[in-house]
């Protein structure tokens, strides 16, 4: 049974720049940034099922030399959130069945998000375990359409 892209709204479909990500902690309330206040990142959702995300903190170091020494690596991993697989669509649920991920214990799960579109904004949350601090969280993610290439 493949992917059955009548079921996807066709605005969906194409890249989306992030825009702001906020994460509410359960236990405190305590509402911060995601990566960065300024994420730098894209998700993009095509035609054929597959999907991807990529954000990094749009603050990060870059490394000193060419090759990152452990700290440096260290530092770049946590600023970094990446992963794909295939999506569906049921109402406003989508569903990521991810098979790459940056985080290992992501690979191999379905990963659940509330979604609405409103023009060219899109509207991603989460009910998750925070995957910076390893708490129960909401992820409020906001997205704009992507622009082609300059020029």
């Amino acid at each position: 049974m493949g992917f059955d892209g009548s079921k996807i709204p066709p605005a969906l479909f194409g890249s989306w720049k992030q825009v702001s990500g906020r994460y509410i902690d359960h236990e405190t309330g305590e509402e911060r940034p995601g990566l960065s206040k300024a994420p730098n990142g894209y998700i993009h959702f095509s035609r054929n099922g597959r999907m991807f995300n990529l954000t990094v903190d749009s603050a990060r170091p870059r490394p000193a030399g060419a090759t990152p020494t452990a700290a440096e690596a260290e530092a770049l991993f946590r600023t970094l959130i990446g992963y794909t697989g295939f999506y569906s669509v049921e109402g406003d649920k989508v569903y990521f069945d991810l098979d790459v991920s940056w985080n290992e214990a992501w690979t191999g799960t379905r990963q659940v998000r509330t979604w609405r579109l409103e023009g060219d904004t899109l509207y991603i949350s989460a009910e998750i375990i925070n995957p910076m601090t390893g708490k129960p969280a909401s992820h409020r993610l906001t997205f704009r359409r992507a622009e082609g290439p300059p020029g």
